[in-house]
């Protein structure tokens, strides 16, 4: 093997770690919007992690080894996460416009929900420190005598109450959270291309070298 073979083995091997870990990071946001995001980007984010993180493991095995199989189906897989990471960016973006109205619906469902369930609406009083579903008014306008503990910091009602509503703090959260993981796929389609160019440049490495040891 040549001192460019050798070289391009620990470029990748370096990238691969870098891209385990990317792997690992789209992963944990995924884990963390379970209760903040739409499924549908939630399982792209663990189908594109789950990918990047598997290629990873077994691009290292196969340029260890030199096996051109093990190497040039870790080649396609970065095809594949290429492919992913690109519908991610163009076909799948998701406006503010839209975040906005997913906030609106999903907080719409919940106070529904609160209307007949006292305590439905706890979760994302908590997850997102807001009150109500527009405002705490909106409890006035049902009845309610009280404020639900939820709607406090720490649900200490000697404190002071939060003033925004759901829609409004739940819509914030999820722009800032959306707009890093796009930035994360930018970075993925930066790495899979040369790591992907770098994996097939390789496999015709290790042909040659197989074909050499035949004779």
């Amino acid at each position: 093997m040549g001192c460019t073979s050798g070289c391009v083995k620990c470029f990748l091997n370096t990238l691969n770690t870098l891209n385990a870990l990317l792997g690992l990071s789209l992963i944990a946001i995924a884990t963390l919007a379970l209760s903040k995001a739409p499924l549908a980007y939630i399982l792209f984010l663990y189908g594109l992690g789950g990918i990047i993180l598997v290629s990873a493991v077994l691009g290292c095995c196969g340029i260890c080894m030199e096996n051109v199989c093990m190497t040039a189906t870790y080649g396609f897989l970065l095809l594949a996460q290429l492919i992913i990471s690109l519908l991610g960016i163009f076909r799948f973006k998701f406006t503010e416009e839209y975040i906005e109205k997913f906030a609106a619906e999903e907080v719409q469902m919940k106070w529904d929900q609160e209307l007949v369930e006292p305590g439905a609406m706890d979760i994302y009083q908590a997850v997102y420190e807001c009150c109500g579903r527009d405002s705490p008014d909106d409890y006035v306008a049902i009845g309610r005598q009280t404020l639900p503990p939820s709607c406090y910091p720490q649900e200490d009602s000697q404190m002071p109450h939060y003033l925004a509503g759901c829609v409004q703090k739940s819509s914030e959260n999820f722009v800032v959270l959306f707009s890093y993981a796009h930035d994360t796929n930018w970075i993925a389609v930066g790495i899979t291309i040369l790591m992907m160019i770098a994996a097939f440049y390789l496999v015709g490495r290790f042909r040659k070298q197989r074909v050499r040891y035949s004779y």
